[in-house]
């Protein structure tokens, strides 16, 4: 009992202390309990794409959770590393370090309390509110979230264990002190550290990789094959640029005699060069975070705004019907049966014909694409689309006449520079390349996409059945060849009611895999689908972008105690052998402004060298608008960086406030 009350005075003596430490906690715990409530709810399964939405929010929740012990750890060890004077006390006064275990204990365990306490009432309300901003995101209409006891039971189960993880820090941090070594301890002052040249070169060219890496991405296949190896190496790059290349340049500021010995230089390169081992590694922690918050926000606003454009452009009309057979006319035949069985008016209807392949096409110094394709590169993947020269002049499409082996190039999405290409032993000329083509739905992919308009039915077949000659050969072992050939769809785009084209849809299937039947897509519906995974997309974007502002957040505040404590002893020594207080302020302004301002810049470098990489995987969806995605990203950079200015400048007070006492 005795153990106990004093846990709980020490808590209330030493509030100030604690409500960082409760603040990291309970915002954790709040935040792993409304994903995981949102994640483990019944309601989910009343909107759709929930198999989707629900993988996306344990993936998030599982990062939350990761993050939840990384930046609840740092802040406890912070608070420990405050104490050590306290606990050295302790054991002056006569307890040993089991007494001292048994007071952290308790102080853990009342912490605890009022964290479950707080964050499940906090947890349970954001969870409301935010599974509102999320049913409209994502455009559903289930509004009632039913909370689940698992996610309660989880979220407890799993800060039970962060907990348990921090009674382990304290239980060492004491064993391994004795009563002297722990009154000395949060005084103890860092050796100037050595130059480190090797760090710094290393760091040089792992950014330098890291970037070329970035830069030099050419498709979106490749962008996602390099993106974790460009992270990897920007990450460690910013440790040791912070290590080694920051103690490097400070050191040669220290040997220019003519820069060194002025007062505004001398007192902060001096200042920074001792503790610059412990800032090193504080600020690299800041500038990735700050760059995990870019990347996030702006590529899940960037992947929201974007796909509406991407749905408009895949139906220029709200309904595509579509069948594919075993010829053209039994797909016309069977689509004008279906439109006279359900009374849809036939004179609003634009019949097109065409099929698809996803193939090498790699163009030779003579501007010559081959198929099939040799010694074919990952960028030379792409997807080709046939249709005829009089199917898109109905659609409103201006094309020249075509003679059996000539073909008009369309580059949908992605560059090549092909003048003709060989189609399985059929030369096509290619006499014309338009920038665009009226009407005709835009399919997104991974992959760069083309469309060759050719001169006619007659032509459309024999092509087809020159690509599927070819996959039949290939796969000639195979009982199911058939399956792998490639057939002929005939489509109708027109604009139908609401009610009409729900009754079709009833009727059909939206499988545009399935062949033999008729196919009904609706936009609504491509919409309804897209905006499901896009909206969680962004919801989750969001979730994790407020985590990683908090851990840099708790990681300035925590720099700005240390530091103002460490700083304030050094700060009365100048003043007491001769500089004025103004000398003084000017140093400080110059220190803090060179050690907050470092990592946001740093961050917008890193995220201006990824930007190439970032378009590209954005580009996966079909999104293409550069414009757009560079909007979007300068955007968010701003609304960041003015959050973390914000921060700089709250947390700045606490330290001139420490400093100046």
């Amino acid at each position: 009992m005795f153990y106990l009350k004093l846990a709980f005075q020490n808590i209330r003596k030493s509030l100030s202390n604690f409500s960082p430490f409760l603040l990291a906690t309970t915002s954790m715990f709040a935040m792993t309990l409304i994903l995981s409530n949102l994640a483990f709810s019944e309601s989910l399964d009343q909107l759709k794409g929930a198999d989707a939405v629900r993988m996306m929010m344990k993936f998030g929740l599982a990062i939350i959770v990761l993050f939840s012990v990384i930046i609840v750890s740092y802040s406890y060890r912070f608070l420990l590393k405050q104490r050590t004077r306290e606990f050295g006390l302790y054991n002056i006064l006569g307890l040993n370090k089991r007494n001292i275990a048994t007071i952290s204990f308790w102080e853990l365990l009342m912490t605890f309390a009022a964290t479950v306490i707080t964050g499940t009432v906090l947890g349970l309300i954001f969870s409301e509110f935010l599974y509102l901003i999320f049913v409209h995101l994502i455009g559903g209409n289930y509004f009632n979230l039913k909370v689940s006891f698992t996610a309660i039971l989880l979220t407890l189960l799993v800060f039970a264990a962060i907990f348990a993880l921090l009674m382990c820090f304290a239980m060492v941090t004491i064993k391994r002190n004795s009563a002297i070594s722990l009154l000395k301890d949060n005084t103890r002052s860092e050796r100037e550290p050595r130059g480190r040249l090797i760090m710094s070169i290393l760091s040089v060219l792992m950014l330098a990789v890291a970037y070329y890496l970035a830069l030099s991405v050419q498709g979106p296949i490749e962008a996602l094959l390099k993106f974790f190896i460009a992270v990897i190496l920007v990450i460690l790059g910013t440790y040791l640029l912070y290590i080694g290349v920051t103690i490097f340049v400070l050191k040669r500021q220290k040997a220019n005699k003519n820069y060194y010995y002025k007062p505004e230089h001398f007192i902060t390169t001096s200042s920074m060069l001792y503790r610059m081992k412990t800032n090193a590694v504080g600020l690299a922690n800041i500038t990735i975070l700050v760059t995990m918050t870019f990347v996030t926000l702006a590529t899940s606003v960037a992947l929201y705004v974007g796909v509406q454009k991407v749905v408009a452009d895949q139906y220029p009309k709200n309904t595509n019907i579509s069948f594919a057979g075993k010829s053209i006319d039994e797909n016309k035949t069977a689509l004008d049966n279906f439109i006279q069985e359900n009374d849809i008016d036939h004179t609003k209807i634009v019949p097109y014909s065409t099929f698809m392949v996803m193939t090498n096409l790699s163009v030779g110094a003579d501007q010559k694409a081959v198929l099939p394709a040799e010694n074919a590169k990952m960028n030379d993947y792409s997807v080709i689309r046939f249709v005829t020269r009089d199917d898109m002049v109905k659609l409103g499409n201006d094309l020249p006449e075509l003679a059996p082996n000539q073909v008009v190039l369309y580059k949908a999405f992605g560059d090549r520079d092909v003048k003709s290409v060989d189609w399985f032993g059929e030369n096509l000329e290619i006499v014309k390349e338009v920038p665009s083509l009226k009407n005709l739905p835009k399919f997104p992919g991974v992959f760069d996409v083309f469309v060759l308009v050719v001169s006619d039915e007659q032509e459309l077949t024999k092509l087809n059945e020159l690509n599927n000659q070819d996959t039949i050969k290939k796969n000639s072992d195979n009982p199911n060849v058939d399956a792998f050939t490639t057939p002929i769809s005939t489509e109708v785009l027109i604009d139908l009611p609401a009610k009409e084209r729900e009754v079709l849809s009833k009727k059909t299937t939206n499988d545009t895999n399935q062949i033999n039947q008729v196919i009904v897509a609706t936009e609504k519906e491509s919409r309804e689908g897209i905006m499901a995974f896009t909206g969680g997309f962004l919801f989750i974007g969001f979730m994790l972008g407020i985590t990683f502002i908090l851990g840099a957040a708790l990681i300035i505040y925590y720099k700005q105690i240390s530091e103002g404590a460490e700083d304030k002893r050094s700060y009365r020594i100048l003043q007491e052998v001769g500089l004025t207080k103004k000398e003084v302020k000017k140093s400080i302004d110059s220190q803090v402004s060179i050690v907050f301002f470092m990592p946001i810049i740093v961050s917008i470098i890193h995220f201006a060298a990824a930007f190439v990489m970032i378009s590209k995987l954005i580009n996966i969806f079909g999104i293409t608008d550069m414009g757009m995605i560079a909007s979007v990203s300068g955007i968010t950079i701003l609304v960041i960086s003015v959050i973390y200015y914000l921060i700089y400048r709250k947390t700045s007070k606490i330290y001139y406030r420490i400093v100046e006492r």
